[in-house]
């Protein structure tokens, strides 16, 4: 069975989160577009704890991103 979370992940997520709404007065959606980029970025490495990452895993998922498209358009995802 494919793992879809880590519990040590989620309980640094909650703190970062609750640092961004708190001390950085992060709006919801804003707060939601977080977490939703931190899950394609922990499904990319098959939800390996974040204490194991290594700066290859952010490598491999800027590559894996620059091959990503638009749902909606079909254009390649835009730079940030």
């Amino acid at each position: 069975m494919a793992k879809t979370h880590d519990p040590q992940n989620e309980r640094l997520k909650r703190t970062y989160f609750t640092f961004m709404r708190e001390a950085k007065q992060q709006s919801e959606s804003s707060l939601d577009a977080i977490a939703k980029a931190i899950h394609r970025f922990e499904s990319h490495t098959g939800f390996r704890p974040f204490k194991a990452f290594h700066r290859e895993q952010a490598a491999a998922f800027k590559r894996h991103l620059a091959k990503q498209t638009n749902e909606r358009t079909g254009k390649p995802l835009s730079v940030a």
